[in-house]
């Protein structure tokens, strides 16, 4: 079965549905929840110096089997080019997460839909940013 990908514009504080980690397949095989894997892929701080340096912020999560990002930086070339130097293939995403409506949090969804990921369907979305 092939899960469809969404792009989720969320208000501010809005609490996402998480994984259970008491019924994750990691849960009962380990005896512990999954652990959650954060990459940094866009931000205007830090110390990586692989990574190019922005205003704006974008996060890549892996947890219980799911791939997600989180934001999506402001310039389309610097999230492609940072997403590479980190190793992280954003076409195989489960879904975006869009914290708000500012440029520095949602620039880069035009590289997203440029290399559609597998299954992402935002139309309405791609007329507004062109």
């Amino acid at each position: 079965m092939r899960l469809r990908s969404y792009i989720l514009l969320s208000p501010p504080f809005l609490i996402l549905p998480t994984i259970d980690p008491q019924n994750s397949v990691a849960a009962s095989a380990h005896g512990s929840p999954p652990q959650a894997q954060i990459t940094i892929l866009y931000d205007a701080f830090g110390r990586n110096s692989r990574m190019q340096k922005d205003w704006g912020y974008a996060a890549f999560v892996e947890y219980g089997g799911k791939r997600f990002l989180f934001n999506t930086g402001n310039n389309p070339r610097i999230l492609a080019e940072n997403a590479k130097a980190k190793g992280v293939d954003l076409t195989k995403l489960d879904f975006v997460v869009m914290s708000h409506r500012h440029g520095d949090h949602m620039g880069g969804l035009r590289y997203l839909l440029s290399v559609g990921p597998t299954g992402f369907s935002a139309p309405a979305l791609q007329e507004r940013i062109k």
